[in-house]
């Protein structure tokens, strides 16, 4: 079966969820053989070390300089990458080059039009945070009619733009007992006003 890219692997989180039975497989076929391969790109040298282990190639560089070889993967999961790049246009551009005619891009970007964030322009703040959707890492900033335009221009089509809530095992640390009522509240929240309330949007695309 043809790989798939995982871009912005950190440690490898992606390799891990799938339990790769070794290095870069997931599964084993009847004969041994393996049912799907996986490659990384991560330009954190600890991090890329770490994910070494659950990929069969990474590639410790950034996505723009990383010697992807064309038109070889199936999927392409990009998770919370293009908002650091300069050109994220462009980035999708050349993630499309070494995805095949088939490929199947998975992409997620915070949503800057969350309610906390519109909250803060309302009081007139836009502070730089060290993580989330205010991350001063970061270089652009999309709500869901943006990141689709963007994928569009890159020569993608948008088959489906998915709303995630705010990760909630981060924020009730200490009141564990918290989390569930506030998940049915969240999941509520996400089907009446997704573009309220969305953390983030997971855009599933193709080539157009």
């Amino acid at each position: 079966m043809e790989p798939i890219l995982d871009v912005g692997a950190a440690q490898g989180m992606l390799g891990q969820a799938l339990s790769l039975p070794s290095p870069g497989v997931v599964g084993e076929g009847r004969g041994g053989g393996s049912v799907i391969t996986i490659d990384a790109v991560e330009p954190n040298p600890a991090w890329a070390a770490a994910a070494g282990p659950y990929y069969r190639q990474v590639f410790p560089t950034t996505v723009e300089n990383a010697p992807l070889p064309p038109r070889t993967y199936r999927l392409i999961v990009c998770g919370d990458v293009l908002e650091h790049t300069v050109d994220p246009v462009a980035v999708l551009r050349q993630l499309r080059s070494a995805a095949n005619a088939d490929g199947v891009y998975i992409i997620s970007v915070p949503n800057v039009a969350h309610l906390s964030v519109r909250l803060l322009l309302l009081l007139g703040l836009f502070p730089p945070m060290e993580r989330g959707i205010l991350d001063k890492t970061h270089l652009h900033f999309y709500t869901r009619a943006t990141a689709i335009s963007m994928l569009r221009q890159a020569g993608l089509r948008v088959d489906a733009a998915y709303p995630t809530g705010v990760p909630l095992s981060e924020i009730c640390r200490c009141c564990g007992w918290l989390r569930k009522p506030l998940g049915w509240c969240q999941r509520a929240a996400l089907a009446i006003a997704p573009r309220l309330f969305a953390f983030q949007w997971i855009l599933v695309a193709r080539n157009a």
